[in-house]
């Protein structure tokens, strides 16, 4: 009876321990690579980011200053990624319109007014 236990016991150690080791000697696991195809899911978690900083600021976890600095980079780089996401949309040999330029500006100028009030 004591080798019916120690042979279902073994089965199950060794069992247990392919599961662990196994993946790290196969190669079909797959890196993660950057954003290159789809964006948005890199622009939610950029705008997450920035909701979990303001519910710190709130809580009284950081204080205003760093709040203020890192809000601004965020939503700058957020503002980087959108502008990189029109660009790919746009004809071969076209240039840079004049109505995104104003665009980009007025977002600028938002960003801005919107860094005074707080």
């Amino acid at each position: 009876m004591d080798y019916v236990f120690l042979i279902a016991g073994s089965a199950v150690i060794l069992t247990c321990f392919y599961f662990i080791i196994s993946p790290f000697f196969s190669g079909t696991g797959e890196l993660s690579e950057s954003n290159t195809e789809n964006d948005r899911p890199a622009l939610e978690l950029i705008y997450g980011a920035v909701n979990e900083l303001e519910m710190d600021f709130l809580m009284k976890k950081i204080n205003e200053e760093d709040f203020l600095h890192m809000k601004e980079h965020y939503q700058l780089l957020a503002a980087d990624l959108m502008k990189t996401d029109r660009r790919p949309k746009k004809k071969a040999g076209q240039q840079d319109s004049h109505e995104e330029e104003l665009e980009i500006l007025q977002e600028l100028q938002r960003l801005r007014k919107q860094k005074g009030r707080q």
